[in-house]
């Protein structure tokens, strides 16, 4: 039997899902780095597998197949991409948790990467992944059209930068100075969380080169996905125990983050939650029903999720 191939429209529940792709994304990632190091970089290596293989959600990887199943079943054609975007959300933890960003002492339950290794292999260790992610991109994607792989580095090259990522970092650090407004907390999470969801998103559709209007549909969904995460994040921050986050909670709260719960207070939140949720799904509806229920999965999961 080809498992590459076979076929997730039975999953009942974002678990079933999981446990169907989570081995093949886990073994993905731990091939992902050179084997024989043998100087006194294996401490740079040693860094960037204690992040990038300490457990977590796989929201992104598990996107980024999921929303090539809406064109292909073969998900190990895009496994890459996966791979990638997941070295970029394990680098940008890195260098959130760090003293100068969030300063915060746990990831996942285990120390930080600062904490572990020292601040300066923990900034490496982000940059390596950084680094490795667009060498996965380049080097991996072996099914796909040469111009298409160079539309897939520009997206997430864009979104994870200035104009993405990077930027809404920026957005939120300073948050606590400027205006605060829903417009301005939309600004910070449209690029801090959904531009990497967008590269999940999007980028499956760019290899496989589907008609624009599909991309854009792709787009809009990422877009409330991305929100609805960050705002069911903002939640968890207020409501959950460190041993459930496995991180510090109340940061935000600690460094006066705008933050949903700040501006609409903890029942407002919820309410907003569900209504990006409904606004993902209605997006999926203008697609093939038929290959849309892992991305719906997903949205459950996003929503209702305690960690």
């Amino acid at each position: 039997m080809n498992l590459a191939k076979l076929s997730v429209q039975k999953s009942q529940t974002f678990d079933d899902l999981y446990y169907f792709y989570s081995p093949f994304i886990e073994k993905a990632l731990e091939q992902s780095l050179p084997d024989h190091i043998n100087d006194a970089r294996n401490v740079l290596k040693e860094a960037v597998l204690y992040s990038l293989l300490n457990g977590g959600k796989r929201i992104r990887p598990l996107l980024t197949l999921a929303a090539h199943h809406l064109f292909h079943d073969d998900y190990m054609r895009v496994m890459p991409v996966a791979v990638a975007l997941e070295m970029i959300h394990a680098y940008s933890l890195i260098h959130d948790d760090l003293p100068s960003m969030d300063d915060d002492d746990f990831r996942r339950g285990k120390p930080s990467s600062h904490k572990q290794f020292g601040e300066d292999i923990a900034i490496l260790a982000g940059d390596t992944l950084n680094t490795l992610a667009f060498e996965t991109l380049s080097t991996q994607l072996d099914h796909f059209d040469a111009k298409d792989i160079v539309k897939v580095i520009q997206t997430v090259a864009k979104l994870s930068g200035i104009n993405g990522l990077v930027g809404g970092q920026v957005l939120d650090i300073n948050s606590a100075h400027e205006q605060q407004t829903l417009e301005a907390l939309k600004a910070i999470h449209s690029k801090k969380t959904a531009a990497l969801f967008e590269c999940c998103i999007v980028c499956p559709a760019l290899l496989e080169n589907e008609a624009t209007e599909v991309i854009t549909i792709l787009q809009q969904f990422s877009e409330h996905l991305g929100l609805l995460f960050q705002i069911v994040d903002d939640i968890l921050d207020v409501t959950e125990s460190k041993e459930t986050l496995g991180k510090t909670p109340n940061k935000d709260v600690e460094l006066n983050k705008l933050t949903y719960i700040k501006l609409f207070g903890l029942d407002k939140a919820k309410d907003l939650a569900k209504q990006e949720a409904l606004f993902a799904l209605k997006c999926l509806d203008q697609l093939d029903s038929k290959r849309t229920e892992p991305l719906k999965l997903i949205v459950g999961f996003i929503l209702n999720r305690t960690h």
